[in-house]
């Protein structure tokens, strides 16, 4: 079977073996195997995995459709623990203008195996099989109210949030979302900045808050509050700790704080803005 190859300008031989030599040292680094997904049992076991991470009785990848993503040249793979597969991610082609990303769909690890890094190894390997046929950017959709996602796509992999969209699946009914609007920021990885070269490599360093306005933070009772209309070259905008016992425990609450996010984040994303950065605290930062 050949796989569709993507018509791009080359990339350079060197950021090829560079990106392919760091997928493999994170992989070692969380002990696990990187690999395609190609066969009928091996895609069998990534919808079984998705469906078992996610848990809403909602197929969300069945094997017939990881069967033509991989068909037809997209992005489909496991990491395997030994012989058992742990961690999936799957994506596919996609435009915008003349210009071909990589949309990354779905990435996630099996309860149990979270703090091992191993979420780190797939996006380095995706990272990688996509250089390898000439992709330079992988975009994909996050949840701006989940702050250690937003600190693993920005300060891990070295991404950037470029715009944001209300509502953009409509309801989910998935633990993670407990039936909240699904509002997501759009996530670019350009994959041969020096940014995503530096944390492939080494790492970034964590960022540090310095001057700028504050247009979002926590007050009375951990609800939000919307202090300024932003202005200015740098904003702040605190990300609530953990966003899903919010939603379980208040929901009036996380309800309120993604209508302030859509208002403050979303609001300066529309308008030029990207955000780079997040504290270990909390704080996102966007500037222009």
């Amino acid at each position: 079977m050949q796989h569709a190859q993507v018509e791009a300008p080359p990339i350079e031989p060197d950021v090829r073996e560079h990106a392919a030599a760091a997928a493999r040292r994170a992989a070692e680094r969380a002990a696990v195997v990187v690999r395609t997904l190609e066969t009928l049992s091996e895609l069998d076991a990534g919808s079984e995995l998705i469906e078992r991470i996610w848990d809403d009785g909602e197929p969300k990848a069945p094997t017939s459709l990881l069967r033509a993503l991989s068909h037809a040249g997209s992005f489909v793979a496991g990491a395997y623990n030994e012989h058992e597969l742990i961690g999936v991610s799957f994506g596919f082609f996609g435009l915008e203008g003349p210009d071909v990303h990589l949309h990354s769909h779905i990435t996630g690890v099996a309860p149990g195996f979270r703090s091992r890094s191993v979420g780190f190894a797939l996006k380095q390997f995706q990272r990688s099989w996509a250089l390898a046929r000439g992709v330079r950017t992988i975009q994909w959709t996050a949840d701006p109210l989940v702050r250690g996602n937003a600190y693993f796509n920005l300060v891990k992999l070295g991404a950037t949030i470029v715009a944001y969209h209300d509502d953009f699946y409509g309801p989910l009914r998935d633990r993670l979302n407990a039936g909240e609007q699904s509002d997501r920021v759009v996530m670019m990885w350009e994959l041969t900045s020096e940014r995503s070269i530096r944390a492939a490599d080494r790492g970034l360093a964590d960022p540090t808050l310095g001057r700028g306005t504050i247009i979002l933070e926590t007050g009375a009772d951990d609800e939000p509050t919307i202090p300024v209309d932003g202005n200015g070259e740098t904003l702040h905008a605190w990300i609530p700790e953990d966003i899903v016992r919010l939603r379980e425990d208040r929901p009036e609450c996380a309800h309120a704080w993604r209508h302030a996010a859509r208002d403050t984040v979303g609001r300066s994303l529309a308008i030029g803005y990207r955000a780079e950065e997040i504290t270990r605290d909390g704080w996102l930062v966007l500037t222009r």
